[in-house]
């Protein structure tokens, strides 16, 4: 699970390469990465049109990729050709939940994260009523959402934490707009 958070992270990190590779700056004096990693032609002047700090941030997650296990490189990889599948508004929703992921504090994303484990436990059967229940609470007032969201507690978890009051899924519950990805 933590592999994909990480590989999760580092593809939305990395994800704007090709955003990036569209802006202009001058060379840097600073060791190519393209060194370290062989690059295509078309890459290499991608990387030439990129400003000295858009480089830098670029080497400092190729060095966290570094890294990763080759298990988690590899997930990593297949996150990141999921990430190329996409339509660009699935793309945006993606880096969008990303973003929010972000701002939140980390006792919510650990809650969250919780939450999702115990989601990941149950039968499939359970799974697709929870999502049906999470997509009727859009549009109802906050109180009653929070009353419903107490009430899927009971019923999906038996009573256990998980379902935050602040926010349920925090935004990751509902549609997902595109492919989900794999653990």
């Amino acid at each position: 699970m933590i592999a994909i958070r990480i590989a999760c992270v580092l593809l939305l990190l990395l994800s704007p390469v090709s955003a990036l590779a569209a802006g202009t700056g001058e060379a840097t004096a600073k060791p190519d990465l393209t060194a370290e990693i062989p690059l295509d032609r078309e890459a290499q002047q991608r990387w030439q049109r990129l400003s000295p700090a858009e480089k830098e941030a670029l080497r400092e997650r190729y060095r966290q990729y570094q890294q990763l296990s080759p298990e988690q490189q590899q997930q990593m990889q297949q996150n990141m050709a999921r990430f190329q599948e996409m339509d660009p508004q699935q793309q945006a929703q993606l880096q969008e939940r990303f973003r929010r992921w972000q701002q939140f504090s980390p006792e919510r994303r650990e809650n969250l994260r919780r939450m999702f484990q115990q989601y990941r436990q149950l039968d499939p059967e359970r799974q697709r009523r929870l999502r049906e229940e999470m997509q009727k609470l859009k549009g109802l007032p906050p109180e009653e959402q929070s009353r419903r969201r107490e009430e899927m507690r009971r019923d999906f978890f038996g009573g256990r934490g998980g379902m935050d009051s602040g926010g349920g899924m925090g935004g990751m519950g509902g549609s997902r707009g595109g492919r989900r990805m794999s653990r």
